[in-house]
């Protein structure tokens, strides 16, 4: 039985009569007519009542027609969302994401693909480094977005989106909010607070090569779990951070932000993927994204001096 001989039958069923839907198939009638008869050998029963003038559909007929309708529209159905799968337009896509890119202009390529593929789930789920990394590399989620300074994943593929320059946070109160800073070395013998060594290593070890870089290694009085908690002991007055510059109008009743400028350091927010078996969602999500690198940081980074 083949789905042609069925939509034969079909056509049959909706004219009652055998020439024209030969003409409606665009066939002659002696063809239609012997696969209609192969159909009815095939099935081991009679389709249609013939007679010289009129052709009626039997029972055992008009249950094949019913049945066959429906299967018919169920198989339209598949195809249409197996395509609309194989296009990446109907799925879940599961995303890891740094906390940091909240504040950034991540969230209006987020809601651009969610306004083209309305179809697609959106699954996002809050890491730190290198943990959203290593769910990348495992195929664990499809695709991270990930504020980074330095990437240390061979395996992995990198598309930058925006670049952040980065902020010293210094409690408003301080002596040191009204005074000029040119050098992150000018800050060695204040107290810094970072990341969890534990649970954020990687944005941790960032900051502690950094401080290397600039000569000295810093004298980290507390470190927090996450970016609102560093904020909050920066505002409690207990030490200073560096921060993105995405945070800069985070709690700045209480904190002074100065931008860093020597050196300047960049943090790169990323897509971040792994090549083997991506599924089409995410290369939309990666090819729109694409379509977004650059965009501008809508942020206010004031010198408090």
């Amino acid at each position: 039985m083949e789905i042609r001989q069925l939509q034969y039958f079909l056509t049959v069923c909706e004219t009652l009569h055998f020439g024209k839907a030969a003409e409606q198939l665009h066939m002659a009638q002696q063809p239609l007519s012997f696969q209609i008869h192969k159909l009815e050998e095939e099935l081991g029963y009679k389709l249609f009542y013939r007679t010289t003038r009129s052709v009626s559909i039997t029972p055992s007929g008009i249950e094949l027609r019913d049945k066959t309708i429906k299967a018919l529209s169920y198989l339209k159905q598949g195809v249409e969302t197996g395509k609309l799968i194989a296009d990446g337009k109907i799925g879940k896509l599961r995303i890891a994401y740094n906390s940091m890119i909240i504040s950034t202009s991540v969230t209006e390529i987020l809601s651009a693909f969610k306004e083209k593929y309305p179809q697609v789930e959106l699954i996002l789920e809050e890491m730190n480094s290198p943990d959203l990394e290593n769910s990348v590399s495992n195929q664990e989620v499809d695709v991270g977005i990930a504020g980074l300074i330095w990437k240390s994943y061979d395996d992995l593929n990198y598309q930058l989106i925006a670049t952040e320059n980065s902020s010293i946070a210094i409690p408003k109160n301080w002596d040191l909010a009204n005074q000029d800073i040119s050098s992150l070395s000018e800050l060695k013998d204040q107290p810094f607070i970072t990341y969890s060594q534990s649970s954020k290593w990687k944005s941790y070890g960032d900051f502690m090569s950094v401080c290397h870089l600039a000569g000295f290694t810093p004298n980290v009085v507390q470190d927090a779990e996450t970016d609102i908690s560093v904020l909050g002991l920066v505002a409690s007055g207990l030490g200073i951070a560096l921060v993105p510059n995405c945070y800069t109008n985070i709690l700045n009743d209480t904190i002074c932000y100065k931008p860093l400028k020597n050196p300047e350091v960049h943090i790169d927010i990323s897509l971040v993927w792994n090549n083997e078996n991506i599924c089409p969602m995410a290369q939309n999500f990666i090819d729109l994204a694409g379509e977004y690198k650059n965009l501008p940081v809508s942020i206010n980074v004031s010198d408090c001096s």
